[in-house]
């Protein structure tokens, strides 16, 4: 059994429950304990960071120090926007010598101790098992399945940050989905932004950029739509129904939920029956015209 870190985040804790749920059982069927930093706190992905920059990456140091504390290395962050605010700390406390000083005084610790820990997302974890190891757990093959993976803003933006090298025509999702048996289609707006936090302060951006993003994945033949942010998936499966009233609903699944159908995981391990759009139906529409 590996032990990975694991910082759930104020989403996966709460509103995106669905999405903690399907990485756990994922993580249990390739043989990883999900070991969650303890006493965690919010990453400061809310207005922290536009409102006080070091008071901001003290809560996402605080985090890591607590990782290095339990021992822990790497810190699985599958919330796209936790995995940014983590990422970052890191990258300017190690660059940044006097923030560094300033956030340790702050926390009473050692400012090299903080940047000791290093915060990785969905895609790099999984990514990182061998050929085989993925599939050897299919039972359910999503062969003629068509899918858009969507990786929205943070998951590989800025590259400085998250190490990412294909920003722009980004492959890395698709090359999981197909390891399902699914094929990645190409399509217009895998890496641009849902709206974000715009959903409470301006609602008609939100239904905007959901209906641009949803006519993009339709319109290049997609029967669902995966992706790894919880403000992504809240944007574009809630809202549907308001940006698409009418039309053809599309699924949107944390692609670890896929993985789970992929594997023959329940509905209930996996949290599908709490979207606001149908997932079954769809995909097993989907399937049989495969």
């Amino acid at each position: 059994m590996t032990v990975l870190g694991y910082y759930p985040g104020c989403s996966l804790s709460g509103a995106a429950r669905e999405y903690d749920l399907s990485l756990r059982a994922v993580a249990a069927r390739l043989e990883t304990e999900l070991r969650e930093v303890p006493d965690w706190v919010c990453c400061g992905a809310t207005s922290a960071h536009a409102i006080d920059h070091n008071a901001a990456f003290c809560l996402a140091a605080d985090t890591l120090l607590k990782a290095h504390r339990a021992g822990l290395q790497h810190v699985l962050a599958p919330c796209a926007m936790c995995f940014s605010r983590l990422a970052a700390a890191t990258r300017e406390l190690r660059n940044n010598s006097s923030l560094a000083r300033q956030v340790a005084l702050g926390l009473g610790d050692e400012a090299p101790r903080l940047a000791q820990v290093q915060a990785i997302n969905l895609l790099t974890w999984l990514e990182g098992f061998p050929a085989g190891v993925l599939e050897k757990h299919v039972v359910r093959p999503l062969k003629g399945l068509k899918v858009a993976c969507y990786y929205g803003c943070l998951l590989l933006r800025p590259p400085r940050v998250t190490g990412a090298v294909q920003v722009e025509a980004p492959r890395k999702m698709e090359a999981i989905v197909a390891r399902l048996g699914a094929q990645g289609v190409r399509w217009s707006m895998a890496t641009e932004c849902c709206g974000a936090g715009f959903s409470l302060t301006d609602k008609t951006v939100v239904l905007r950029q959901g209906r641009r993003i949803y006519g993009a994945a339709r319109a290049a033949g997609a029967d669902l739509m995966v992706l790894a942010c919880p403000m992504c998936h809240s944007n574009l499966d809630m809202r549907q129904s308001e940006f698409a009233a009418g039309e053809a609903p599309l699924p949107v699944l944390y692609l670890t939920q896929l993985i789970g159908l992929a594997w023959g995981l329940s509905s209930e391990e996996l949290g599908v029956r709490g979207h606001f759009v149908p997932v079954e139906p769809e995909l097993s529409a989907a399937l049989a015209r495969g």
